[in-house]
């Protein structure tokens, strides 16, 4: 099986650690391929950065879905999911899709802690056409300055590994979906000390594009 890790963003050291996580959670027999946007932003941030990376993800997906099983559109906003699923042949998911519809699998309720609270729209209109609004119980955006997008988890993982501690500690949740291509694997270095499942969109992307060509 060959599945392609499309990075909506321009920055090539976040597809390298997008790639890294799939690696990690994808079968043994599957190859894992990462691409990063030809054009765009380094990092997606607003609403109408992930409406401009649209068209451009139309553009790859058109191009490589025919060298792929399935692609996974690696970005927390999943610019252009729905169009890139309409014109492919093969399974198109979305890191964003895939960890919402996991959270919905493990429980009534979930969490969602990420950096950009101005993509919180996005994600909402997500949850909403999939049915979930009413399950999202807290969301945490930590906002703060990126410096480094290479450097996000390292300068950061502690801040949100607090938030993901305390919206656990409430008891409100059965799970919290850690948000963004970014933070690709941040959820498995600190996932064991907190008693509720941490969602990597990456790690469940992965899993769900495995699933989707084996049952085709």
């Amino acid at each position: 099986m060959r599945l392609l890790i499309y990075n909506p963003n321009t920055t090539q050291a976040v597809t390298d650690r997008m790639v890294a996580q799939a690696r990690r959670h994808a079968s043994a027999d599957t190859e894992i391929v990462g691409l990063s946007a030809p054009r765009g932003v380094p990092y997606i941030s607003l609403p109408e950065q992930a409406a401009a990376a649209e068209a451009v993800t139309l553009e790859v997906v058109a191009r490589e879905w025919p060298a792929y099983d399935a692609i996974i559109v690696a970005a927390f906003a999943d610019p252009g999911l729905l169009q890139a699923r309409a014109l492919s042949k093969r399974p198109v998911l979305g890191i964003a899709e895939s960890a919402l519809l996991t959270a919905a699998m493990m429980g009534d309720r979930f969490a969602v802690v990420s950096m950009a609270s101005t993509l919180l729209p996005v994600f909402q209109t997500m949850a909403r056409r999939l049915g979930l609004t009413e399950r999202l119980a807290t969301s945490f955006f930590l906002d703060a300055p990126v410096t480094d997008i290479a450097r996000m988890p390292i300068d950061h993982g502690a801040a949100l590994e607090v938030a993901c501690r305390d919206i656990a500690a409430r008891g409100e949740v059965s799970s919290i979906i850690l948000g963004g291509g970014p933070l690709a694997g941040l959820a498995d270095s600190f996932r064991a000390g907190i008693p509720v499942p941490i969602l990597d969109g990456v790690a469940c992307a992965v899993r769900h594009a495995e699933t989707l060509v084996r049952l085709r």
